[in-house]
C-alpha cells in the first residue's frame, strides 16, 4: 500500500489559537485534579468545601495587569460614589486597585495571569466586568456560574487590531465608538454569532488625561509599536538616521514589550545614536512628558496611541502603514476602513515604508492641524467624562440580569 503524504499548511493565527487551547486544556486538567484533591480532603475532615472567590450575585471587576487600572479608575470612582458594592480582582500584586480604601470594594490578588485564569474558569458572579479580549478563545474560559460577561473597551480604535474572535463570547461590550459598533455588528451577521449588547460609553481613560491646546515641544518622538506588527523593526534606523540628518531633535519612546521582546534591537540603537547630540531614549513609565515636549509623533499605523496623540495632546502625526499577515487578526474579516486611518486623513499624513526617506518634507506638510469638537465626537463617545456614563450602564446591565 501506497500512503499518500498530504502537505498541511497552519496558519500563525490559527497555530496560535491551537497553542492556546492545548496550553488552557493542561491548566484546566491541572486545576479540576487539585480541586478534586481539596473536596476529598475536606470531605474526610468533615467540613464542607466552598469554591475559592465565590461571589454569588455580585459585580466583578477582573483586572489582567497594573496598566489597565486607569481604564478602571473613573468607573470604579463612580461606582463608590453611587455607594454600589462590587469585588476589584486582579493578576498584578503591583495593581494600584489593590489598595482601593472604600466600603463598597473588596479587592483580592488572584496570582500570575496564568493563576488568575484557573479562578476565573470556576468564578461565581452575577456579571463579570474585564478588558481582557478572546474570552473563551485562550486560557479564560466561560465560567457556568457567571451569568453575564461584559468587555469594556480600553482603546478608541475598533476592532481591526484585535485578535480573530476577541468579543464573540461576551455579553455586552462598553464600546468607545460608532466604528467598533458598526464593525462588532458586521463580524456578528458574518459569523451567525449571538448578538451582543452594545453600549455608547467611550474611552475611560481620557477621563484622566490632561487637555492641551497648545504644544510647544520640539522634538520628533518616534513611538512605534512593536512585533510583526511595527515598521520599526525594518526601517527604524532608517528613520532615525533621516530625521538627525534633517536637524531635527529625536526622541525615540520603545514600546514597553520591546524592552522585553526586542532588547537586541534597542540595544544596537543605542550603539549607532547615542553618540549624537541631538537623539535620546526615553525610558519613563508614562508617555506624558515626552508627548508634552514633542512637535510631531511618528508611529505605525495601528498604534493605540493615535488618539491620545490626536485628540488630548493635539499633536499632528506621521503613521507608518506596516504591512503584514493579518490572517490572526479581525481585520481580515473586516471590509470598512479602519477608524484610525479616517482619523488620520484629518490629524496628520499616512506614509508607506518606501516613504520614510521624505519624512522630513512630511513633517513640514503636517505641522498645522486643528481638532475640532465635531471630530472629537465622531471618533469617541462621550469624551473625557465615559467613566460616569459607564457606571451607569454597568449598574443597568447589573440590575437587568
Amino acid at each position: 500500500m501506497i500512503f499518500k503524504i498530504l502537505p498541511l499548511y497552519i496558519d500563525p493565527g490559527t497555530g496560535s489559537l491551537i497553542i492556546s487551547f492545548l496550553l488552557s486544556l493542561s491548566l484546566g486538567i491541572i486545576f479540576s485534579i487539585k480541586n478534586i484533591y481539596f473536596k476529598f480532603i475536606f470531605l474526610l475532615s468533615g467540613r464542607n468545601y466552598t469554591v475559592p472567590y465565590d461571589f454569588d450575585g455580585k459585580l466583578v471587576f477582573f483586572c489582567e495587569g497594573k496598566n489597565y487600572w486607569r481604564v478602571f479608575e473613573p468607573v470604579i470612582t463612580e461606582l463608590i460614589k453611587k455607594k454600589f458594592n462590587f469585588i476589584y480582582l486582579s493578576a498584578d500584586k503591583n495593581d494600584p486597585g489593590l489598595n482601593l480604601n472604600s466600603d463598597f470594594c473588596e479587592s483580592h490578588y488572584l496570582g500570575n495571569l496564568n493563576q488568575a485564569f484557573l479562578i476565573l474558569n470556576k468564578l461565581k458572579a452575577k456579571m463579570c466586568v474585564a478588558t481582557t479580549p478572546q474570552l473563551n478563545i485562550l486560557a479564560w474560559k466561560l465560567s457556568k456560574n457567571v451569568k453575564h460577561y461584559c468587555y469594556l473597551s480600553h482603546a478608541p480604535m475598533d476592532v481591526h487590531a484585535n485578535k480573530k474572535f476577541s468579543f464573540d463570547y461576551y455579553d455586552s461590550i462598553l464600546c468607545g465608538n460608532e466604528f467598533q459598533i458598526k464593525n462588532l455588528r458586521y463580524l456578528e451577521e458574518k459569523r451567525n454569532s449571538k448578538k451582543k449588547i452594545l453600549k455608547k460609553t467611550g474611552c475611560t481613560y481620557f477621563d484622566l488625561l490632561k487637555k492641551n491646546s497648545e504644544n510647544n515641544g520640539d522634538h520628533v518622538l518616534i513611538s512605534p509599536t512593536w512585533g510583526e506588527r511595527s515598521f520599526f523593526g525594518s526601517n527604524g534606523k532608517k528613520l532615525i538616521f533621516e530625521l538627525l540628518k534633517g536637524g531635527y531633535k529625536v526622541l525615540y519612546r520603545p514600546h514597553p514589550q520591546s524592552w522585553i521582546s526586542e532588547s537586541d534591537l534597542i540595544k544596537s540603537i543605542k550603539n549607532k545614536f547615542n553618540d549624537n547630540p541631538l537623539f535620546a531614549i526615553d525610558k519613563k513609565i508614562t508617555n506624558e512628558e515626552a508627548l508634552m515636549n514633542s512637535k510631531i509623533v511618528i508611529t505605525d499605523i495601528n498604534s493605540g496611541m493615535i488618539y491620545d496623540i490626536a485628540l488630548i495632546y493635539k499633536i499632528p502625526i506621521i503613521a507608518v502603514n506596516h504591512e503584514f499577515f493579518d490572517g490572526g487578526y479581525e481585520s481580515s474579516n473586516l471590509i470598512n476602513e479602519e477608524s484610525t486611518k479616517v482619523l488620520l486623513k484629518k490629524t496628520g499624513k499616512i506614509i508607506s515604508e518606501k516613504e520614510i526617506h521624505d519624512t522630513n518634507k512630511f513633517i513640514e506638510s503636517v505641522s498645522d492641524i486643528e481638532i475640532s469638537k465635531q471630530l472629537i465626537s465622531e471618533h469617541l463617545f462621550n469624551f473625557q467624562k465615559a467613566g460616569k456614563v459607564a457606571a451607569s450602564q454597568i449598574i443597568n446591565l447589573f440590575k437587568k440580569i
